[in-house]
């Protein structure tokens, strides 16, 4: 995983000694393997673990219950298969990994991008969203209009995200790493940072809403991302997962939810990304993702 230059020194100690950690016990992880992923059935508990701070996806009301298009997808997944859910707030989206290396949860959805570089480490069900990426910036901004145009400026980002990975590759701009997206928009509106690259979705109901004021989006999207819900590697739960999520779309349940939370008919879901290959990897770059941003493939 890739990690941003911080300005909050408590965070960067906690991303330090994550590092170092893996370091040190390297050989150790390799000698004992992690535990088995337990398989779910109808009556089962399975733990999720969620990020609740990027509304419309997951946040929590002012008395602490979660909610979002992503919580009560799930709650109609386990109405659907006959489960029960057992959520796992994190605080942090570089959170997530970890707990699915670990096996501490059967699954997580936290509007992950599905990468080459993740599914080394995850597996992904079926997309069950299309988002993309856009740029941020103040209202009375006009020099910044894309991806060319922030080169040598100073670009907010959620720790360890997709758009973490791309604004390190922007010629000569400071990257700076926030706990959320919407830490990372109020250090754009006091003038700490000149733009944010965060999810199209989530900035424009922000802005929508009026959460964020004095916020919009240069240009349009850049990127069409598609969001999977993640499961540890190798896991026994993936076509039960994709199982569950199609009998949400065939019912109609989903276009309900989407509606519900973004106001707009739902955009069309493949059942599996288009370019995977025979190793099961999604070829980069997407239909809209300039050459030069391509991710690595998988080797």
């Amino acid at each position: 995983m890739v990690f941003p230059d911080f300005v909050r020194f408590p965070r960067f100690v906690r991303s330090l000694f994550f590092i170092l950690l893996g370091l040190t016990f390297t050989v150790a992880i390799a000698a004992c393997s992690a535990p088995t992923p337990q398989a779910v059935a109808p009556g089962s508990t399975m733990r999720v673990a969620v990020v609740p701070n990027y509304p419309p996806f997951a946040s929590k009301t002012a008395d602490g219950q979660l909610q979002g298009f992503e919580i009560d997808l799930m709650n109609a997944f386990a109405e659907a298969t006959q489960t029960q859910m057992e959520y796992v707030p994190l605080s942090f989206f570089d959170d997530v990994m970890r707990e699915l290396y670990g096996n501490e949860v059967d699954m997580a959805i936290a509007a992950i991008t599905i990468t080459p570089e993740r599914q080394r480490v995850a597996d992904f069900s079926r997309p069950y969203f299309k988002s993309g990426m856009a740029i941020a910036v103040r209202d009375s901004e006009t020099s910044i209009t894309n991806l060319d145009s922030l080169a040598g400026k100073r670009i907010g980002v959620e720790t360890g995200t997709v758009q973490a990975s791309i604004a390190r590759t922007i010629p000569n701009a400071t990257v700076i790493g926030y706990d959320s997206s919407k830490t990372a928009w109020n250090e754009l509106l006091q003038g700490k940072v000149d733009a944010v690259i965060s999810g199209e979705t989530a900035a424009s109901y922000a802005i929508q809403t009026g959460s964020v004021r004095g916020m919009k989006l240069a240009g349009e999207p850049f990127t069409d991302e598609f969001l999977g819900i993640a499961m540890p590697k190798n896991s026994p739960n993936r076509e039960f997962v994709n199982s569950g999520l199609a009998s949400l779309i065939d019912s109609g349940k989903y276009a309900e939810l989407y509606r519900k939370w973004f106001d707009r008919e739902p955009r069309p879901l493949p059942e599996k990304i288009e370019g995977v290959g025979s190793d099961g990897i999604p070829d980069f770059p997407s239909p809209r993702r300039p050459a030069r941003w391509t991710l690595p493939k998988a080797a």
